[in-house]
């Protein structure tokens, strides 16, 4: 099974933040990236970076998938260019559960099986209370 990289790309520092907060929970994790793209910085630059991150793991022989947290903003018109060039996978609405479940079961799962596991956590994490 291949290793999985996992790279998050957002506005702001939200993303940097969600990576932070889930180590926090369960601990440093190994192939784990976060991009942000502030207000100001040149969607260009981002690219550049996501392209580094993706083109290395996938000359390592690794996969990568890659979270965006709102579908047509400029971070996910990112992922979805890695995801044309580099055949990566992009998943959009990223919250803390999701990256829980793609962490604790990323050497345990095929990738489609995973990849269905990290949507299904994060919707069944979504709950209203009176």
């Amino acid at each position: 099974m291949k290793q999985t990289v996992v790279l998050v790309i957002t506005h702001g520092k939200f993303g940097i933040e969600l990576l932070k907060s889930v180590e926090m929970i369960i601990g440093q994790q190994e192939n784990a990236f976060a991009l942000g793209l502030c207000l100001g910085n040149d969607v260009d630059e981002l690219r550049k970076e996501a392209e580094q991150i993706v083109k290395s793991a996938k000359e390592a022989g690794k996969e990568v998938v890659i979270f965006v947290d709102l579908l047509g903003g400029s971070p996910s018109n990112v992922g979805l260019y890695m995801a044309k060039m580099y055949d990566v996978k992009v998943i959009t609405g990223v919250n803390i559960l999701m990256l829980i479940e793609l962490f604790t079961s990323r050497d345990t799962k095929e990738p489609a099986e995973l990849l269905d596991a990290v949507t299904n956590s994060g919707i069944d994490g979504i709950k209203q209370f009176p």
